[in-house]
């Protein structure tokens, strides 16, 4: 499946016309993206987990009102944030916040030279703090920010996930890039 090179929405419309083993194909594209949007948002690998797996099960049930003009991935993780969302209110509770358990800082991470030990654990160390500052900054700030820099999305696709306006979505992750600036400034200072 991982070599499939068809669009989403070809994808999508062999599911509609009944292969719908084919959905397979789109949780394999989507799901590290759906995890390192959901651990920004949960920082548990269980409870990330749980509502990934409820939020593709969502999309399968109603992949007839995709339209195939948008972005699945936006689409997918707009369903993901109601998914969470009707959890915390049925919960009535806060988001867990624990640390972010080094599975889920694997997964995000991308492969590391292994030929240079040094080299490599420099950079694992630097991944972790950078991820930890991140988890650090306020939610308004943090969310926009980890799809950006750790999903790649472009500004105009989390505008449409966080239902915000563009310019808005700019300003949050320019701010938020201030702020691990100033960090990095002041770590450097000490």
């Amino acid at each position: 499946m991982g070599n499939d090179q068809r669009s989403d929405a070809e994808v999508v419309s062999a599911v509609l016309e009944g292969d719908t083993d084919q959905f397979g194909i789109m949780v394999e594209r989507y799901e590290r993206l759906m995890y390192s949007y959901l651990l920004s948002q949960v920082r548990s690998l269980p409870e990330a987990e749980d509502i990934a797996q409820e939020a593709f099960i969502k999309a399968f049930r109603h992949l007839s009102s995709f339209d195939a003009s948008r972005r699945f991935s936006a689409w997918l993780l707009k369903i993901a944030r109601n998914v969470m969302i009707d959890r915390f209110r049925k919960q009535r509770n806060d988001p867990p916040i624990a640390t972010v358990p080094e599975e889920c800082i694997a997964r995000m991470n991308s492969p590391l030279p292994r030929n240079d030990p040094a080299s490599h654990a420099e950079m694992h160390e630097e991944f972790r703090r950078t991820f930890r500052d991140i988890l650090d900054l306020p939610e308004d700030l943090r969310t926009p920010l980890m799809m950006r820099i750790l999903q790649d999305l472009p500004y105009e696709e989390i505008a449409d996930v966080l239902d915000l306006p563009l310019q808005t979505v700019k300003n949050r992750i320019f701010k938020a890039r201030q702020a691990l600036r100033g960090k990095r400034d002041a770590e450097h200072v000490m």
